[in-house]
């Protein structure tokens, strides 16, 4: 089974919104979790997949942009945006963030793993979530994909610090098609 990945490199494909309106695309770390309020932020990848492919693995890695050493439980769902291939952040404010579409699929991610600067960590697994998205009448092979982790109630000061441009999305898939429509031209021998 192939896996793609597709890592973050520019300033306007990760973007943070923060409760009391605030929104930044040239911040230097990204939230997950509650700091002094929620923080919501969104990363945009190129995903090389095609349409109905049968996904056994997804995950995004993040680099740790400071030590969190508070224990407290993080509450992040993760959800797509829900439009084909979605444009960059680069003319978003605080509304315009906040009004991406987000999918009625979701995975929710609760963890307490203390993180220590500039080394590695993995999200959840989030397969269904892609098999969703991958499975939308919209969806292209090479499109772009927003990826949402937004705070779902996490602890009081309980959050971790992400290196910005520096996310990696990671799937895994076969390529063959689920949906049976995509079976209608083949030729069984």
């Amino acid at each position: 089974m192939p896996t793609v990945t597709d890592q973050i490199t520019a300033a306007e494909d990760d973007a943070l919104s923060w409760e009391g309106g605030g929104f930044s695309c040239f911040t230097t770390t990204l939230y997950l979790g509650k700091d002094t309020g929620w923080n919501n932020s969104g990363f945009r990848f190129q995903l090389n997949v095609p349409q109905y492919a049968q996904i056994s693995a997804a995950k995004v890695t993040f680099t740790a942009g400071e030590a969190n050493l508070s224990g407290d439980t993080v509450h992040v769902v993760i959800q797509y945006q829900d439009t084909d291939n979605p444009v960059d952040f680069s003319g978003d404010d605080f509304a315009a963030f906040e009004g991406r579409t987000r999918s009625s699929a979701r995975v929710d991610w609760d963890f307490t793993t203390d993180w220590v600067i500039n080394l590695q960590y993995d999200s959840i697994d989030f397969a269904s979530l892609i098999q969703a998205l991958v499975n939308e009448a919209y969806w292209s092979y090479g499109d772009h994909c927003v990826i949402f982790f937004d705070d779902d109630g996490s602890d009081a000061n309980a959050y971790r610090r992400a290196k910005d441009h520096d996310a990696t999305l990671s799937v895994t898939f076969e390529n063959m098609p689920r949906h049976p429509a995509a079976y209608n031209n083949l030729a069984i021998y």
